[in-house]
């Protein structure tokens, strides 16, 4: 009898691990480990970069301090690639990643993502001794875009006739205008306006205006964690009404950056 007893709770106990198990998501783990290991890009600026002392900074990367000192989590950060992004989230490698990373349809089929944290557009450059002086002039040219950004196909939409050609990052699609092996480069404005100032000739390029497609921000988090995501956007909601969003947003964009470019948004739930 007492045999018999004994098998009944050993058998209750394994069901309510099990149960407890099927509830727990990636908030437990993070939260029992004490760490927050997030993935940054460290060619980026000003999003994310390594500075002269060899240190992670920007603007996704002080967002990203600023979540983990609501979460009371220490930080790792790991350097990657674009096209390590996603896998590395799917695998459960990292918590989250901060790239300045585009949300879109597509993506949102394999992963989930924060609150948007920043809006800007994408635009298109050329060297000024070029004749394009449109999107409408890019018909039978080639543009370089980075393979894993959205800048190449919002490009396209707008201009279907253009050649885009994928490489895999921003400082060889920018090297491919420099030597004249494209016409064009697409990607974030901002990221090509940081690009043009650490080249030292910014002069001798200029934006085609009739191009600009807004873009949102998030960071991007393995799909299905529901508690994780949400205690992730609380921490960013917090961060916008202590003005905290704005302090990071003013020390990157603000009146004293290099390129000043006004705030237009709010952190809110609203997806």
């Amino acid at each position: 009898m007492r045999q018999r007893h004994f098998i009944q709770c050993l058998t209750l106990l394994m069901s309510c691990l099990s149960m407890t198990g099927a509830f727990a998501d990636r908030l437990d783990t993070v939260m029992d480990r004490a760490v927050l290991k997030v993935g940054v890009s460290d060619t980026t600026p000003p999003f994310s970069f390594k500075n002269q002392e060899g240190q992670f900074d920007g603007y996704d990367i002080d967002l990203v301090r600023s979540v983990a000192k609501r979460l009371h989590l220490k930080l790792e950060m790991t350097a990657l690639t674009s096209a390590q992004r996603i896998p590395l989230l799917q695998s459960g490698q990292l918590d989250f990643v901060a790239t300045s990373m585009t949300r879109t349809k597509d993506r949102l089929k394999d992963i989930d993502f924060s609150l948007i944290y920043f809006v800007t557009p994408h635009a298109v450059i050329v060297k000024n001794t070029s004749p394009i002086q449109s999107i409408a002039q890019l018909i039978g040219k080639t543009a370089a875009s980075v393979n894993t950004s959205t800048a190449g196909g919002n490009l396209l939409e707008a201009q279907p006739l253009v050649n885009i050609k994928y490489v895999r990052d921003y400082f060889l699609a920018f090297s491919e205008l420099k030597s004249g092996a494209v016409d064009a480069f697409t990607t974030d404005q901002t990221v090509l306006t940081a690009i043009l100032k650490e080249d030292g000739h910014a002069e001798q390029y200029r934006f085609l205006k009739d191009f600009t497609k807004s873009r949102d921000v998030g960071f991007a988090l393995k799909k299905g964690e529901a508690r994780f995501l949400e205690k992730v956007n609380r921490a960013l909601l917090d961060i916008e009404s202590s003005g905290e969003a704005q302090d990071i947003w003013d020390k990157w964009f603000g009146l004293k950056a290099p390129e000043p470019i006004a705030r237009t948004f709010k952190i809110t739930a609203e997806y």
